[in-house]
């Protein structure tokens, strides 16, 4: 899951910040396409698809250099904040580079803009991804652990006496052998693996001696391998 991101903490300029920028430097500047007609392509690379963007900025009117910016998009869109959006983003990252090529933006915070950093962000964040870096449709099993198998979860703790949280990641830890910051970060497999173990412990007549038994007997069992 994507972390919420916040521009002004990004160290990033926004491409709104450069066009005001720009706006002061040059009061006759135009952003358009490179080329009008055509303003944007489709490529295939390898088996990726992208949508490109060009954009030209240009000082005055007749500007004959003007700044030119490129951007692409994965297409569609790598995640549930750039699918739809795929041309709009790539068009407003060009215009924040053609910007900065052609001077006419600050690049003390860098030629890439917060858009840019905020999509990169939620693509590396958003689910499994590939070995070239791009997200995967997740197993069933690899999804993220569910809203009813954490109620599920929350219940159950209830029931045998885990109330704080390094409590809880200990019966985690000694019962299944996973690691995690909390039980959110369990797969829906592994979460249903530790309902599975605490189920008939919670069913017991007395949930929390019998939970305690299995904590024992586990680290037990620990201590035997490490022997």
């Amino acid at each position: 899951m994507a972390r919420d991101f916040n521009p002004a903490d990004s160290g990033y300029n926004e491409v709104a910040t450069r066009i005001v920028e720009a706006r002061k430097k040059h009061p006759e500047g135009i952003l358009r396409p490179l080329d009008p007609s055509k303003p944007y392509t489709i490529e295939t690379i390898g088996e990726k698809t992208f949508i490109v963007y060009c954009a030209a900025f240009y000082r005055t009117p007749d500007d004959p250099m003007p700044g030119i910016g490129v951007a692409w998009e994965p297409f569609p869109g790598t995640t549930p904040y750039t699918r739809n959006s795929e041309l709009m983003n790539a068009e407003t990252s060009a215009w924040g580079r053609a910007l900065v090529a052609a001077f006419a933006a600050d690049t003390k915070k860098g030629i890439a803009t917060s858009l840019d950093v905020r999509t990169r962000e939620a693509e590396r964040e958003f689910g499994p991804h590939d070995q070239q870096g791009w997200p995967t449709k997740p197993e069933p099993g690899e999804q993220p652990v569910s809203k009813a198998l954490l109620r599920r979860l929350s219940a159950q703790y209830a029931t045998l006496g885990l109330a704080g949280r390094d409590e809880i990641l200990m019966t985690i830890g000694a019962l299944t052998g996973l690691h995690v910051a909390a039980t959110k970060d369990l797969t829906n497999a592994q979460a249903q693996q530790l309902i599975e173990k605490l189920d008939p412990l919670a069913k017991s007549e007395d949930p929390a001696a019998a939970l305690a038994d299995a904590l024992k007997q586990a680290m037990a069992g620990e201590q035997h391998d490490a022997a």
